[in-house]
């Protein structure tokens, strides 16, 4: 893509350029907001401190130069950036609105690394203005990108200081090389981000792979803004400077071939692979060729949960089949007139939704669909679980959402927390969203996520490898999410976990994939415990695998999680047996450690051939409403059973006639805190099960 690098003088800025070069991106201009009157401005958003130098880039790179000088403040300092006019976001977007025209840019690159202040301005300029944020500096582990910085001849030097333990008098100016290892003791000793992100320091780069000429400052003075005796502030001001020819003025690649991280780390999965696997699965279509349309479809309502004391309630079993249109546009339009009045009924908004969950019958659909889809929400859509499953004849869709208000009110020094993470930068990180939600939505303590395939980030396309290193992709993907969206949260925390895949061969090595990383979520928790010995044993939630038709890109394998902030070494679990006519059900129970949440999983194992006898599914789906009772009253709390996801074999004639009365069954044994019934016909599950049920309980 043509690109525009937003740059600042500093080294993320001008290292976020090289990572774009490396990436095959081309860099075609350079955009610059410089304050009106003063040397710094204090901004939220830029860095201005050495702007007197910025000139010189133009020279250095051979390539045009826009600047503009800032004229907004900073007035929306939410979280969320909406079109605010005078603020200084809105100086971005006419800079670059500018750059669009006049060279027909199609991305621009941008060197945030940790501040989600900065990347959501960002990105909402560029939505707005049709282009594609690069940022692959986002969220990297800044001890390791500093030193690859330096390793890549990126020349820098301090310009500003702010942090205890640097000294204007005796760190301005300093090369950022030979800074390294005093910034790494001061990031041990104090937690200083050793990158900076934390204000402790400002740069300037001087050269890099990418200047066909390097800047060199011939005179500068030393501005103390601030005398304290702990974090003095002080920075240079450039009188004097200019570009010299460099000994070749060649570029030939920012950065060393095979640099990608997200390259790097597939390569390291793909190593532990067994070549088996690699044999079998690599460069396939994770699809299925089989009948995908079940037996018989289920003409119901839509189902609802009770709303919980904390704000939660389920809706369910929303489609399109109001509508006769045979294609997707029409019946998606018609489920969100459903869905709508739904809402209506119940007193809810559509900005009330936290996370859907969409099944379609053909994977074909999901590019019209998305159309239609994204036009009902805003700047920060729900949480979304998008697979292909075989419904029945002539429905195109099925959705469910959770939404969320609170309704109790705070008591005094509380306050609530609902924050979405909606990433559309491409980076290193983990992807961007291939579609109009976003990657988790937080509410309070608890964390909702998106379903993760194992797409590349830096070039969102599905990687070239087998069903483990997709697995063990998309598992780091809901990790990192988890730990974006609060600090040290991991798999251990997750209290629900579904997991999509294609063959129902791939079963075990999923489980196997999802086993080693909670083992590895364990070991580091144990590591940070001082008294290893006392540590108790994670109690995790356990991995539900399901087989669909297919996954979107042809993925193999998707992943969706409910997590917890607990200490899941105290949560309670449970599992009773119970013995029926065709096999037996078996219980789990996942408790949060508040006892506030809980996950509960309840599944039909039939070792033998499907039953046939219409009174034995009355007693199998009585014995499962009774189960689902003792279940709850085990857990000895006031939890609310929200939705019950019953993935059921589409084939199998025994769980066709179960789920018809299933909902009726849990409303007899739960009567008014009965749960929404999300029915979800799938191709197989693990082991001997025809059915499982996965709910979702809280207070």
């Amino acid at each position: 893509m043509k690109v525009v690098a937003l740059i600042s003088g500093g080294k993320d800025s001008c290292y976020n350029m090289m990572q774009c070069v490396a990436a095959g991106h081309r860099i075609v201009a350079l955009a610059n907001l410089r304050p009106a009157h003063a040397d710094e401005l204090d901004s939220y958003m830029y860095q201005t401190v050495g702007h007197q130098a910025i000139e010189l880039y133009s020279e250095a790179m051979d390539l045009p130069l826009y600047r503009r000088t800032i004229q907004g403040s900073s007035l929306d300092t939410s979280r969320d950036y909406r079109e605010t006019e005078g603020d200084e976001v809105e100086d971005l977007y006419q800079l670059l609105h500018l750059v669009k025209e006049k060279e027909g840019v199609e991305a621009v690159s941008v060197g945030a690394i940790l501040s989600d202040y900065q990347r959501v301005r960002v990105e909402n300029v560029c939505l707005r203005l049709g282009l594609q944020p690069l940022a692959y500096l986002w969220r990297r582990d800044q001890e390791s990108l500093l030193s690859e910085m330096i390793s890549s001849d990126l020349h820098a030097i301090l310009i500003k200081v702010a942090a205890f333990g640097l000294d204007p008098e005796k760190h301005l100016g300093k090369p950022l090389a030979d800074m390294e290892p005093y910034l790494k003791q001061l990031s041990q000793k104090y937690g200083v981000h050793i990158c900076g992100e934390g204000g402790e320091y400002e740069t300037f780069t001087l050269d890099c792979p990418l200047f066909k000429k390097k800047i060199v400052i011939d005179a500068a003075e030393t501005v103390i803004h601030s005398a304290d005796a702990f974090a003095p502030v002080g920075y240079l001001r450039f009188t004097k400077m200019h570009t010299e020819n460099k000994d070749s003025d060649v570029v030939a690649r920012a950065l060393p071939h095979g640099s990608c991280p997200c390259q790097s780390a597939i390569d390291k999965m793909t190593e532990e692979e067994e070549y088996a696997d690699q044999a079998e699965d690599n460069h396939q279509e994770f699809t299925s060729d089989c009948d995908l349309s079940c037996q018989r479809g289920h003409d119901l309502p839509p189902s609802c949960s009770p709303r919980s004391t904390r704000g939660y309630q389920w809706i369910s079993g929303i489609n399109g089949l109001q509508n006769q249109d045979p294609w997707i546009q029409g019946q998606t339009s018609a489920a969100f007139i459903q869905l709508q009045s739904e809402l209506d009924n119940r007193g809810w908004k559509i900005k009330d939704i936290i996370l859907v969950h969409l099944y379609v019958r053909s994977m074909e659909d999901f590019g019209p669909l998305n159309t239609i889809y994204k036009k009902h929400f805003g700047i920060n859509p729900p949480a979304r679980v998008c697979v292909q499953a075989p419904l029945p004849a002539g429905q195109l869709l099925q959705m469910d959402c959770l939404l969320h208000d609170w309704i109790e009110p705070l008591e005094d020094g509380c306050f609530h927390e609902r924050e979405a993470l909606h990433v559309q930068s491409l980076s290193h990180w983990a992807p961007a969203n291939i579609g109009p939600y976003s990657q988790a939505l937080r509410v309070d303590d608890s964390v909702f996520c998106a379903g993760q395939i194992a797409l590349v980030p830096c070039t969102m396309q599905l990687v070239k490898a087998g069903t483990r290193t997709q697995a063990h992709l998309s598992f780091s993907y809901v990790k990192k999410v988890l730990e974006a969206v609060i600090s040290r949260l991991t798999l251990a925390h997750v209290v629900q976990a579904h997991c999509y895949t294609t063959r129902h061969q791939d079963i075990p090595i999923i489980r196997a994939v999802w086993e080693s990383m909670l083992k590895a979520a364990e070991e580091e928790k144990v590591s940070h415990c001082v008294d290893v010995f006392l540590e108790p044993e994670i109690k995790p939630a356990p991995l539900l695998v399901v087989v669909v038709p297919a996954l979107p890109r042809g993925a193999a394998v998707e992943l969706h999680v409910t997590a917890i902030q607990d200490d899941p070494s105290k949560r309670t679990s449970c599992h009773m047996t119970t013995k029926v006519a065709c096999g037996s059900i078996e219980c789990h129970i996942v408790m949060s450690t508040d006892s506030c949440s809980a996950s509960l999983s309840l599944w039909l194992a039939s070792p033998g051939p499907a039953c046939e006898i219409t009174d034995d599914a009355k007693d199998v789906t009585e014995a499962i409403g009774i189960t689902f009772k003792k279940a709850m009253k085990k857990m000895d709390a006031e939890l609310v059973p929200l939705c019950a996801r019953v993935f059921y074999k589409c084939d199998h004639s025994l769980t066709q006639h179960i789920v018809k009365g299933l909902e009726e069954s849990l409303k007899c044994s739960l009567d008014e805190s009965s749960p929404s019934m999300a029915l979800v016909p799938v191709l197989n599950l693990p082991d001997s099960q025809i059915l499982h049920l996965s709910c979702w309980l809280s207070l």
